[in-house]
């Protein structure tokens, strides 16, 4: 590396005619010193621009010479640079440490000698000189030291990046093992869970069938005893008549009125009719499958855990009996237990169809039949013959109760941002996307429908229809709501955004929201024909 006292040498040695090193260095009569070609240049351009007069100046400090002074040379001056050029010359033949000043100055082809701070590059005298006269120049070793600490902060950085990489790494593998092992498991237990409801189905359908037999041999017996009964009065009976007409066709009336006193038979007392109740027998099998359904909820509570429950359904034989029926929807566990997350529901009026009405403080959706004055458009209404509730859910538990007026009715929930186009061809939309659900009661059957996949379910229809929608485990689950509450169907999926109840009404329909009792005690006197 060059001094700084080389580096003034190198300064004062530089013609500021051209910034060169001198070449053939002169001095004029002021004492200055220049190459000898640059001078004679400098007043031969003078002279012809002072139209032929012999004026010459000093580039340096102007003084003029009436005559151009002749040029002497400057030989301790010529001898200083040749000796500079020759020094210049062993800092190629530097090791590693001198290789960048060994380098030239692509521009000037002078050695590297400083950096510029400000353009970021070495530079050699003349650029210092030149262009980078006001730029703060360093020494190589003062500026590598300051970028080498520079990058040893940045590689401490980095070294710390990495180390954290590495850890997350380790942590991911650890998750990946331990997701391995779970998976394991949690095959395991799903597939000792459907085992153990293929055995209990099994085991469950021997019981139902045994005691259905059973009931209906019970049945048949005491028919069959009412029968022999019947017969045998049948046949005391003819005899009886078949005497009294013999009697009265009796001319002796001595004989006749020794065998008037014939004793008639007792006064027939008929056995009751036994009639099949179909409702009963249905019972048998609702009960079976409500039980079920309970042992369901339980597996489902906890679906992880590989252990089975010891759980059994048990169906005891009971007499085979005609009931009429009646209100006993409050005796009902699971209902008395959803009953307790029921909410007051409310239709929106603003989201209402145009032909829709709104009655019962709004409680009441109605689609009369027969032309009616529609409600004014609203960007707000749906354009198929729907509505929603004013009511949002996003987590929790909820439970609510519609009534029917007839079928051709849509239950279910949808997304808030639930379009309210309608599609072509279509009378609704719940149900034909991924942002809605929803329970279609028809004629004859319900119908399921999600995402355009419809699910039927051929059931007895129901007036009254229980909603149950749990946003924290992902289930909708639909009820049939009489003397035994049953599920009609139930969706399992994530819930992503806020619900709201959601309604479709056919033409000479009407759906009612049913409102929470005010008092703790649940009484219902709904009848359940629909």
């Amino acid at each position: 590396m060059a001094s700084s006292g080389s580096q003034k040498l190198e300064e004062k040695l530089i013609c500021c005619i051209c910034l060169e090193m001198f070449s053939t260095p002169v001095t004029v009569p002021c004492g200055h010193s220049f190459c000898e070609k640059c001078i004679s240049s400098h007043w031969d351009k003078e002279e012809q621009g002072l139209n032929g007069q012999k004026v010459c100046t000093c580039p340096e400090c102007r003084k003029s010479f009436p005559e151009r002074p002749k040029l002497s040379k400057a030989v301790q001056l010529d001898s200083l640079v040749d000796l500079l050029k020759l020094e210049a010359v062993p800092r190629f033949e530097m090791g590693k440490a001198g290789d960048a000043q060994a380098r030239k100055c692509p521009r000037h082809g002078r050695p590297l000698e400083l950096y510029c701070v400000a353009e970021k590059r070495c530079i050699c005298c003349v650029c210092t000189v030149r262009s980078c006269q006001k730029h703060k120049r360093t020494l190589f070793e003062e500026e590598r030291k300051a970028k080498e600490e520079s990058i040893k902060e940045t590689l401490e950085e980095k070294q710390k990046e990495v180390e954290k990489i590495v850890t997350e790494i380790q942590k991911l593998e650890q998750q990946m093992d331990h997701t391995k092992v779970f998976s394991t498991k949690f095959r395991l237990g799903i597939l000792q869970k459907f085992d153990h409801l293929m055995e209990t189905l099994k085991e469950c359908q021997k019981k139902v069938v045994e005691r259905v037999e059973s009931e209906h041999a019970t049945l048949l017996k005491q028919m069959e005893e009412n029968w022999n009964c019947l017969q045998h009065h049948l046949e005391t009976f003819t005899q009886y008549n078949k005497t009294v007409e013999g009697l009265l066709s009796c001319a002796d009336d001595v004989r006749f009125l020794e065998q008037h006193l014939l004793s008639p038979p007792c006064k027939l007392e008929v056995p009751p009719v036994i009639q099949l109740d179909l409702d009963t027998n249905a019972h048998t099998i609702t009960e079976f499958f409500s039980e079920f359904d309970r042992l369901l909820e339980e597996l489902q509570s906890n679906p992880l855990n590989p252990q089975m429950t010891d759980r059994k359904i048990s169906l005891e034989p009971k007499v085979f009996v005609k009931r009429m029926p009646g209100p006993c929807l409050s005796e009902n566990e699971l209902r008395t237990k959803l009953l307790q997350d029921q909410q007051n529901l409310t239709f929106d009026p603003v989201s209402a169809n145009k032909y829709l009405q709104l009655s019962d403080n709004h409680q009441k959706a109605t689609h009369p039949q027969g032309f009616h004055k529609p409600k004014p458009n609203d960007p707000q209404r749906f354009e198929p013959w729907q509505v929603k509730c004013t009511q949002t859910f996003s987590q929790g538990s909820h439970y609510w109760e519609v009534e029917l007026s007839d079928h051709s009715v849509i239950i279910g929930v949808a997304c808030e941002r639930f379009p309210r186009r309608k599609q072509a061809h279509q009378k609704f939309t719940i149900g034909l996307d991924k942002l809605s659900w929803g329970l279609h009661v028809q004629e004859d059957s319900y119908v399921a429908w999600y995402n355009k996949k419809s699910t039927k379910i051929k059931e007895p229809l129901c007036k009254f229809i229980g909603v149950l929608l749990d946003c924290d485990q992902g289930v909708l689950s639909f009820y049939s709501i009489d003397n035994n509450m049953k599920c009609l169907h139930i969706f399992h999926t994530t819930f992503t955004e806020p619900l709201v109840p959601i309604f479709w009404l056919c033409e000479g329909t009407a759906v009612t929201l049913c409102q929470r009792p005010p008092s703790q005690i649940i009484t219902d006197e709904r009848s359940p024909d629909l």
